[in-house]
């Protein structure tokens, strides 16, 4: 018996290679916008998986290892973050295909997951304590994301 293309398999499927989409060029964006302003990329991913490592796997990051790491924490969690929206994507009635508006919402709802877990690692200060020229980057980051995954899986449905 073949699968419906809206089963929950193909939409975490199509969700996993759209969030690695997403990511791609949500990565894309972010080095155009580094090169242009001349401002210097997140080491927070590294950060994150550091303190991951060392607090559960009871393991060091030696100081070499930090971007390697810093970009397996990226492409990690930006493509995982890909299974959540292929899941709702897929699981709505009637199921959705998916779209660039649905996937702002979503960049917007992962920005802002962030906004709660990188505080209270101690990672970032509250949003309300960030200066507007750091936030507009961010928000605009998590945007393209967003977009490039609505646009992703609906291309890939």
């Amino acid at each position: 018996m073949a699968r419906s293309k809206n089963s929950p398999a193909g939409s975490v499927v199509r969700g996993l290679a759209a969030g690695a989409i997403g990511t791609a060029v949500m990565t894309a964006g972010q080095m155009a916008y580094y090169k242009i302003t001349g401002a210097q990329g997140s080491q927070t991913p590294a950060e994150v998986g550091k303190r991951v490592i060392e607090g559960v796997l009871h393991s060091s990051v030696p100081e070499e290892k930090m971007e390697p790491l810093n970009n397996a924490m990226h492409w990690g969690y930006g493509t995982s973050w890909g299974i959540a929206y292929g899941l709702a994507a897929g699981s709505r009635r009637p199921a959705s295909d998916g779209s660039v508006a649905g996937g702002l919402a979503f960049g917007t709802a992962v920005w802002g997951a962030s906004l709660i877990h990188l505080p209270a690692m101690g990672l970032s200060p509250p949003v309300w304590q960030m200066p507007p020229s750091s936030i507009a980057p961010d928000l605009g980051f998590h945007l393209l994301y967003g977009a490039a995954v609505g646009f992703a899986y609906s291309a890939l449905s």
